[in-house]
């Protein structure tokens, strides 16, 4: 039986990073994560971000800007300690959208999965998603 989180399929495969807690979202595929990592509610919440991401700004923005700059970023992340992941935008807009699609939950970890930044950081978002951010912001 294949395991499933808001219907997306959960790729159990313990090796590398994955092992410890990483995990990759390839839209159309599933969710992929080490054993531990697919039982974990939060982590997949902010994977299922990134599914909504696909969702909301499509294929293209999302193969070419969004996959690109998550896959540097956290590359960066496990060679250099002081980075943090998840303050690249890829990643706390994906942790924003699926607060919100889970409707505000009141156990959210925003310590682990930010939805808001700097505005410095904000400011480096690319313009496309600079006006759609900022109004999700407003709502929250």
């Amino acid at each position: 039986m294949t395991k499933k989180f808001e219907g997306i399929k959960l790729i159990p495969i313990n090796a590398g990073h994955l092992r410890h807690g990483a995990a990759v979202t390839i839209p159309g595929i599933g969710i992929i994560s080490g054993k531990t990592g697919i039982k974990q509610r939060d982590l997949l919440r902010h994977e299922f971000g990134h599914i909504l991401q696909f969702r909301e700004w499509g294929f293209i923005f999302y193969w070419f800007r969004i996959a690109p700059a998550s896959l540097l970023s956290a590359r960066k992340a496990n060679k250099t300690i002081f980075y943090k992941h998840m303050g690249c935008w890829t990643e706390w807009s994906a942790n924003l959208l699926s607060y919100h699609y889970f409707k505000e939950p009141l156990d959210w970890d925003f310590v682990r999965y930010p939805i808001q930044t700097t505005a410095e950081d904000i400011n480096a978002l690319p313009k496309y998603l600079r006006h759609k951010i900022n109004s999700i912001l407003k709502l929250a």
